[in-house]
């Protein structure tokens, strides 16, 4: 069982929907099931009740998370008794407990609003498997205990869930409605409920607060009780959806259990708060429409969203929050700062404008060149491929509702790529590997697409077509190790310069899982050890794992605290089976011939096949089109038709020989098959009426499936890792611009200078100075209007300009610019351009660990790269860009200024090379004069 989940059964079987509406007619009024409903329900807690009485009370050993153990009694003890024996205040703020029974007990339960299961253990040494209980549930054994505040993130877990079942209450009150599933999220929580053709707004907020105040003032009890399938139907006769859940999801004989708060009743595995007096404030914050299990052709429902907090500061608190995130909210700063906006004819898809395309492609450059530090290779991939290839991936079957599909006719199916991994697969069998080439990094931003349902996208975190700083690595297994730690180093570096903090969890094998039990453990194992060599801190999240192998979630925390899930790194023995994807294991010069024989004799069979199976076809159907007589007659046959089938006979006995010594010639020419070359056999295969695309597309599909599972000798299978560290860079532009609130860092802002000359008559040198900076790779522009030189500069802070420069005639004459920082509203100081670019490139990124080892013993490359930095350009006065300037750096301006820098080296070592050697020169044509003369 998974860490702190909910004790349960694993669910057997989906939900399925018999109709496409079930909800029916529905009229708002008071909740008439209510008061039967309660009947049965108390009627069923009453013979708990008694029946827990009568229990046996034993001794038990309750240990606490401090050691120290406490005499209890079985059945009787709660841990909220615990919690007030130890003291009372610190009961007053405990919402739920951990538990850990020495010997778990036998009874489970059908969690009817999930579908998680009970999870295979993992090899790895695990802590012991612990339960989340009711602070007002009595103890069942011996067991440690750990008493939770809200401040805990199962607590608050626990303290949403049940302001949800409040919430629940509310809207039962209100409307009278069917609820659904109401769940405790990040966040808060909310409630889905069926109300017909009503519409939930704002304006109802005030009534659902009223409902869920008079909830919480009356401090409601949540009490628990067990419930067979039969049970529940009874109790949920009225409700549809509640009926479904139920039929679709408790097994015959099983058992599930419910809560009940005040008047509502709700099927629930808990825990919950001990009573509704805990949640001291609650807040409505927004509605929306849903459907029923997610399908846009079931009933259409009305989603309900809340939040609650033990405290009335802890509200306001949360309250001032929103208002900024509000103003924060990228879809309002994009608009604001025109980087980038949405139309109808293409939702999902972001139009970006220059100044944000220029953020965009920057994190892209970042990203190259640290991909080129680091030994990765940028390859480009098609955009569209034949639908064959997610057959191959088994994308096909899971995810064919998010792909994009296009009907090209004869060629069959073809889909828009959502990811980029099988195309890659692709790439590494289409060129043969030795272990020596291993580890091979490709990375790839190229676009994808996800046919995400309308009602999900938003703004730029849900999107349909997106790029990703996507790369797999195609290691061996003794690689794993170094590679996991390579990506966790990157990961970290690129995570420091954006100010964010991250947790690391392993996830392990799932309960269904691909490969074997051996090959699991040994790939946790190097996960496991990569995250050790890495040194920080992580949490095992047991069953959680892809079925195709173990990976590492990274959850990523903004400056709100706010999680995010952008980066990860995923182990996959799944696709290197599918694409039956290998490399040379050895060198041997007999172990290659055998495999080159293996593979000649590999692809006559395959193309064999094809003709063979065209044959039988072609011949099935012409004994089809001879062999269907009609329904024969029971009259006599005539004399003529009788010399007919006698004559017939002859032919088959004619025929049988011919067959007979055809066999014979067949396995004479067997030898001679095995000789032919594959394009040989696919023109016979043509010839007899099958196309070459046909042939092709067979061959194709056959060498996969013969491949599946089968190694040539002297070859192995590689391990591909699946890495992302931005994820979609959609998702990540849309967090970035939350987290700077719009004022984005120097490195990666489209607005880095403003310059401002002092009036119309500094306007050109404040162009040809614009130009120069431009040169070096800075986004410049120049206010050129008639405002103000204060008015100027306000309008750069308010649009987010990282600093400003004034030029009049006092830096003209100096040859200077006066800079300010706009957002901290102070003088720099007045610079030159070398200066000036010498201090923007102190505002970059700092260097990683991986560039830092590099450069540790070229001390000298780096004094000399700073002392590039004051050299003048070619040609010019320290203002104005010559033509040579241009033609030198037009090139590669774009690509990286260490580049320019380098050029600018090699100019200069020439021209002091040029001066050592004058000299020289001049002492030569002396001694020639001079001979000349003599």
């Amino acid at each position: 069982m998974q860490q702190g989940q909910r004790l349960k059964e694993a669910t057997e079987g989906q939900i399925f929907q018999t109709g496409s509406k079930i909800g029916g007619p529905f009229k708002i009024g008071k909740p008439v099931y209510q008061e039967k409903r309660m009947k049965l329900f108390n009627e069923i807690y009453q013979r708990q009740k008694a029946e827990l009485e009568a229990k046996e009370k034993t001794p038990i050993t309750v240990t606490l998370k401090d050691g120290k153990k406490i005499e209890c009694k079985k059945w009787v003890t709660t841990p909220m008794m615990i919690a007030v024996g130890i003291n009372k205040k610190l009961a007053e703020n405990m919402v739920a407990a951990k538990v850990i029974y020495d010997s778990l007990f036998d009874k489970n339960f059908v969690d009817v609003d999930h579908d998680d299961q009970q999870q295979q253990e993992s090899s790895l040494t695990l802590k012991p498997d612990y339960l989340i209980w009711d602070l007002s549930r009595p103890l069942e054994g011996d067991c440690q205990l750990e008493l939770l505040s809200f401040d805990d993130k199962n607590g608050k877990e626990v303290f949403w869930h049940s302001s949800s079942h409040i919430l629940g209450s509310a809207l039962e009150e209100v409307y009278g409605c069917h609820l659904c599933i109401g769940p405790a999220i990040d966040g808060g929580f909310f409630y889905d409920c069926y109300i017909g053709d009503y519409k939930v707004t704002q304006n109802d907020y005030v009534k659902i607060e009223k409902a869920a105040q008079d909830l919480v003032a009356s401090k409601q009890e949540f009490q628990r009780a067990v419930l067979t399938k039969d049970e529940c139907l009874e109790l949920f006769g009225t409700n549809p959806f509640k009926r479904q859940l139920i039929t679709n999801k408790i097994p015959e004989g099983a058992m599930t259990t419910a809560y009940k708060c005040g008047n509502l009743i709700d099927l629930c595995t808990g825990p919950h708060l001990p009573n509704t007096g805990y949640v001291k404030a609650f807040q409505v914050t927004k509605n929306s429409a849903a459907y029923w299990l997610g399908k846009n052709t079931n009933d259409d429902l009305q989603r309900v969203y809340g939040i609650s907090f033990p405290s009335k500061k802890l509200l306001d608190e949360y309250i001032q929050i929103q208002k900024e995130l509000a103003l924060r909210d990228h879809r309002n700063v994009g608009k604001k700062q025109n980087l980038y906006l949405f139309h109808q004819l293409s939702p999902g898809s972001a139009f970006f404008y220059p100044n944000g395309a220029h953020i965009y492609n920057t994190l892209m450059n970042f990203l190259r060149r640290q991909y080129y530090i680091r030994g990765y290779q940028e390859v480009i991939s098609p955009n569209i491929f034949n639908a064959q290839l997610w057959k191959i991936s088994g994308h096909y079957d899971k995810y064919k509702e998010n792909l994009f599909f296009i009907n090209m006719g004869e060629e069959g199916e073809y889909g828009l790529k959502p990811m980029n991994c099988p195309g890659h697969c692709l790439m590494f069998d289409m060129i043969q590997h030795s272990y020596r080439d291993l580890p091979v990094r490709f990375a790839d931003f190229g676009v994808l697409h996800r046919n995400e349902v309308h009602g999900a996208l938003s703004g730029l975190t849900r999107v349909r077509r997106f790029q990703q700083d996507d790369a797999h690595i195609f290691c061996r297994m003794d690689q794993i190790q170094e590679e996991i730690k390579s990506c966790l180093e990157f990961l970290s570096y690129i995570y420091s310069l954006f100010g964010f903090e991250f947790k690391l969890y392993l996830s392990t094998r799932p309960e269904k899982f691909l490969g074997t039990k051996e090959v699991w453990d040994n790939a946790e194992y190097q996960l496991e050890q990569g995250l050790k060599k890495f040194g920080k801190h992580f949490e095992v999240n047991p069953g959680d794992g892809a079925f195709y192998g173990p990976k590492i979630d990274v959850k990523l925390y903004d400056a709100y605290k706010r999680e995010h899930q952008c980066g990860t790194i995923q182990l996959d023995f799944n696709l290197p089976e599918r694409f039956n994807l290998q490399y040379r294991a050895s060198e041997d010069e007999q172990e290659v011939q055998k495999d080159k024989e293996q593979v000649h004799n590999e692809q006559v069979q395959v193309a064999q096949e094809i003709i063979d199976v065209a044959r039988k076809a072609s011949h099935h159907s012409d004994t089809e089109n001879i062999s269907n007589p009609t329904q024969q007659q029971t009259t006599e046959i005539p004399a003529e038709e009788k010399v007919l089938q006698e004559q017939n006979v002859k032919q088959q006995k004619q025929k049988k020989q011919k067959q007979s010594q055809q066999q014979q010639q067949q396995q004479q020419q067997q030898q001679q098959i095995k000789q032919k070359l594959p394009e040989e056999i696919i023109e016979s295969g043509s010839s007899q009426g099958l196309s070459q695309h046909e042939l092709n597309k067979v061959i194709h599909e056959k060498k996969y499936e013969l491949g599946y599972h089968h190694l040539k000798a002297g070859f192995a299978r590689p391990v591909i890792v699946h890495r992302a560290i931005l994820g979609s860079l959609e998702r990540m532009i849309a967090i970035l611009t939350e987290q700077c609130g719009g004022k984005w860092p120097f490195w990666l802002s489209p607005k880095q200078l403003l310059l401002c000359p002092v009036s119309a008559y500094y306007k050109d040198v404040a162009e040809k100075i614009s130009a120069r900076l431009r040169l070096e790779g800075y986004t410049v522009f120049t206010d050129d209007s008639d405002q103000t030189l204060a008015k100027k500069v306000r309008n750069s802070q308010i649009q987010y300009y990282n600093f400003i420069g004034v030029i009049g005639q006092e830096e003209v004459s100096g040859g200077v610019i006066d800079i300010r920082d706009c957002e901290k509203n102070t003088r720099i100081g007045k610079l030159t351009i070398p200066q000036l670019c010498k201090f923007f490139e102190s505002l970059k990124p700092p260097k990683s660990n991986v560039e830092v080892e590099i450069h540790k013993h070229d001390d000298s490359h780096l004094k000399l790269n700073d002392e590039l930095q004051e050299k003048m350009f070619l040609e010019g006065d320290g203002y104005s860009v010559g033509k040579r300037d241009f033609d030198e750096f037009a090139k590669i301006k774009d690509i990286d200024p260490i580049l320019q820098n380098l050029i600018r080296w090699h100019k200069y070592m020439t021209h002091l090379t040029k001066q050592d050697q004058a000299p020289e020169k001049v002492q030569q044509q002396e001694e020639q004069v001079e001979q000349k003369q003599e």
